[in-house]
């Protein structure tokens, strides 16, 4: 006769759902808890979250709902233009701005960061990241 074996205990290896997956890695997004804690809550490792998240193509540092978009800038010296071509091409550019206000944020000399509205005057904006710099 062959050897039988009874398991009475919880099945410790889990099959989940894409489904199950996507709700637990966005519990974690949403949440404001750790991943720690969203992990002992569901009984799985805080691991299996990490993975699940890279397999499924998030970041939860990108997933913060914080809207920060990099654009290209352009430092235009004194002689590259002359005053009335700059005016002219800051209002098309304030033109085509959206209705929604907007702030820009400039990494500084020193590690320090100039947040401003987008709204800025170029000249009031170069004055201030000269002050910035030179304290």
């Amino acid at each position: 006769m062959g050897r039988v074996e009874i398991l009475t205990g919880v099945e410790r290896r889990r099959v989940w759902t894409a489904e199950d997956k996507l709700r637990i890695v966005a519990e974690v997004e949403t949440s404001g808890s750790g991943v720690a804690e969203i992990a002992r809550r569901h009984h799985i490792l805080p691991q299996q979250i990490y993975t699940w998240r890279k397999k499924l193509g998030r970041d939860i540092r990108s997933a913060s709902g914080s809207g920060v978009t990099l654009l290209p800038v352009a430092l235009i010296g004194p002689d590259a233009e002359s005053e009335p071509d700059r005016a002219a091409a800051a209002e098309k550019v304030a033109a085509k701005r959206p209705a929604k206000l907007s702030r820009i944020e400039i990494g500084c000399k020193g590690g320090r960061i100039l947040k401003v509205d987008a709204s800025i005057a170029p000249e009031t904006l170069k004055a201030l990241i000269r002050s910035v710099e030179d304290a």
